[in-house]
């Protein structure tokens, strides 16, 4: 009786299985299959290119030289405005009345400055506090020189 009953219980479960994998085995089939496929294609396409505007790669800074330049060193150190940019973080490092201030955009002091005739030393430093060595630096690069 009780193997009666185990086989009866496995052949219902069996059934059920098979009765309910079926819709899932019959998705992809028949009338409309493809209809979607175009909408698909022009939400692809469409998020393509909006992301490519809003993720637009980062080149160089405009004062930099271009075609196949590449920096060498992490920091260059504007001398004649006590200002260094950091090329790993495309930021500007700057001493102001407050101390040191970090900023993305271009600093005011160099704003009226023609950044690819300014003197620009680069600096041999991997830390992230360039301004430490300050000190140093006036005294090898000297303003105006």
């Amino acid at each position: 009786m009780k193997r009666s009953l185990v086989y009866l219980a496995s052949g219902v479960l069996l059934v059920l299985f098979f009765l309910s994998s079926g819709d899932v085995l019959a998705q992809g089939r028949g009338k409309g299959k493809n209809k979607n496929k175009n909408k698909d294609k022009e939400y692809v396409k469409e998020y393509k290119s909006e992301y490519k505007s809003k993720h637009k790669q980062q080149g160089p800074p405009p004062w930099a030289p271009a075609h196949g330049y590449r920096a060498k060193t992490r920091y260059v150190y504007f001398k004649d405005y006590d200002v260094y940019y950091d090329h790993e973080r495309g930021v500007y490092i700057t001493l102001s009345g407050k101390g040191w201030q970090v900023e993305a955009k271009l600093p005011d002091v160099l704003e009226k400055v023609n950044l690819p005739a300014a003197v620009k030393v680069d600096i041999d430093f991997d830390g992230l506090d360039p301004q430490k060595l300050h000190k140093e630096h006036l005294k090898l690069y000297p303003k105006g020189s």
